[in-house]
């Protein structure tokens, strides 16, 4: 009687498991092409030019709050970016002990101009890592010397519908950046958040900056938020940069007055226009 029952399925359930795993490669084939179509380059060029346009002035505040201390700065910042070589200048309003310092970037070159002693210093490539002024943010991260779009490749992490702080629908998109061999950068990952409405206009949200590629958490964090209307454009008006190991520290830049597509010359970006 014993002999008389069927043996296992071995046959059928392997082909199953078969098909299964066929099934889940050729979903991950999708989600890879997928990610092959999404314009991600485009994507993170038009989030980090979203406060920039082709050319941009502002007027910002930037506060920030140490263990030791507080400032607050005013500042007017105009940027250029129709060329390769991109232009921008950045000058403090107030308070009165820092008015006048200003520092211009073009193309590649860096120069700070310091009314104290009327003197104009060329920065070195290895003071792009320094602090803007005791601030969070470094020199790089305001002068833009580093293209996230051009010194990096992409990958999508992950995708989800979401909402905005308008409460508008939006997709999230979760994107790591690693660089290219040879690129001048400092950071040995970056995983960008970004929005696309519907209109499929982008707006970053978070960067995380990581130190090197395995690291599991980010040396500092950069959010942004305060989605509102500036220069007759959507645009996030606040950015806050965080660092992990000094918790409770921050700087901020808000945006009081934007306006984009002004008419520039050189001489808006010259030695002269520093002073």
């Amino acid at each position: 009687m014993l002999n008389t029952l069927p043996s296992p399925p071995r046959r059928r359930f392997g082909a199953r498991l078969a098909a299964r795993l066929a099934g889940f490669a050729s979903l991950a084939a999708c989600a890879g092409a997928l990610a092959d179509e999404l314009p991600l380059g485009e994507w993170i060029h038009e989030a980090e030019h979203i406060l920039r346009g082709k050319t941009s002035a502002a007027v910002m505040s930037m506060k920030i709050k140490k263990a030791s201390y507080e400032r607050e700065y005013d500042l007017l910042v105009l940027t250029d970016d129709r060329s390769d070589s991109g232009k921008v200048l950045m000058r403090m309003l107030g308070p009165a002990l820092w008015r006048g310092n200003a520092t211009l970037k073009v193309g590649d070159r860096i120069s700070f101009f310091d009314p104290r002693t009327s003197r104009i210093t060329v920065m070195g490539s290895s003071m792009l890592g320094d602090n803007w002024m005791g601030s969070h943010f470094t020199n790089d991260d305001l002068m833009r010397e580093t293209d996230l779009a051009r010194h990096y490749r992409y990958e999508l992490l992950a995708s989800q519908p979401a909402t905005d702080e308008s409460g508008a629908a939006v997709t999230q998109y979760r994107i790591q950046l690693t660089p290219l061999p040879q690129a001048p950068v400092a950071w040995g990952k970056v995983v960008y958040r970004l929005n696309v409405a519907a209109d499929r206009r982008v707006y970053p949200l978070k960067l995380e900056y990581f130190r090197r590629a395995d690291d599991a958490q980010p040396a500092r964090t950069l959010d942004y938020g305060d989605l509102r209307m500036l220069g007759e454009r959507k645009v996030p008006a606040r950015m806050t940069m965080t660092l992990t190991d000094q918790p409770g520290e921050f700087t901020r830049i808000e945006y009081r007055k934007l306006k984009f597509d002004s008419p520039f010359s050189a001489d808006d970006f010259s030695e002269r226009a520093l002073r």
